[in-house]
């Protein structure tokens, strides 16, 4: 079985890795799951550069499946085939082109293909999965912490949070910290609690594309050398 190496963006993703989701594949049957931050980062994805200089001093390394857990909405604008991706209207299609694009991009200059290279981009960013359940949320907050009704709204509008947009101003962690949905709301302390009371099953439940992500990691690393 191989070792799992997730890179992503912030300190919000590796502590939803290190509490959430790696005890989730720990239960599923796999047996090291290491993740760590892109070393040159300001709390987010700032250039694809250096995501990818992350991701070449892993796929070296042996016996390991690499993926990347980073969100698609401000996504750099260097990032490879960026403008060509643009064209795509749909939003899935756009991220499975741009997660290709990173594959291709390592691929070609290296000059050898990495089989155990998963990309995966977020849609349409983390915090789409702090909506997958309003009762998780009524178990934490009152009315007086949170917009209640406000954010039962939303999700009922959305039966996958993943399709909630990424304007500047309606993307979910805008809606969560600019509209005060929840007062005070952190990123890291909130967002993995929120998510911690909803269950990973919930989220997979609720979010395909995340949980398409998962199982095709899942049967990647189980594949063997």
């Amino acid at each position: 079985m191989k070792r799992l190496i997730i890179v992503v963006e912030g300190d919000t993703e590796k502590e939803f890795v290190d509490k959430v989701l790696s005890p989730y594949l720990y239960s599923k049957g796999l047996l090291s799951v290491n993740c760590f931050k892109i070393k040159h980062t300001r709390g987010g994805l700032t250039k694809y550069q250096h995501l990818k200089t992350d991701l070449i001093n892993c796929v070296y390394e042996k016996n390991v499946v690499v993926t990347t857990l980073i969100d698609f909405y401000a996504l750099p604008k260097d990032f490879p085939k960026y403008e060509e991706a643009k064209k795509i209207i749909n939003k899935v299609e756009r991220l499975v082109f741009l997660e290709n694009a990173i594959s291709v991009d390592l691929e070609s200059e290296k000059g050898e293909s990495f089989p155990n290279l998963l990309p995966y981009i977020q849609l349409h960013e983390f915090e789409a999965l702090v909506f997958s359940s309003i009762d998780a949320i009524k178990s934490l907050y009152s009315n007086e912490d949170a917009k209640l009704n406000e954010l039962e709204q939303i999700i009922l509008a959305y039966p996958n949070p993943e399709d909630i947009n990424d304007s500047p101003q309606t993307a979910p962690s805008k809606r969560l910290i600019n509209n005060q949905l929840i007062k005070g709301y952190n990123k890291v302390n909130d967002g993995i609690m929120i998510i911690e009371e909803a269950g990973i099953d919930t989220v997979l439940q609720k979010c395909s594309r995340f949980k398409t992500w998962v199982e095709a990691l899942i049967e990647k690393v189980k594949q063997g050398n």
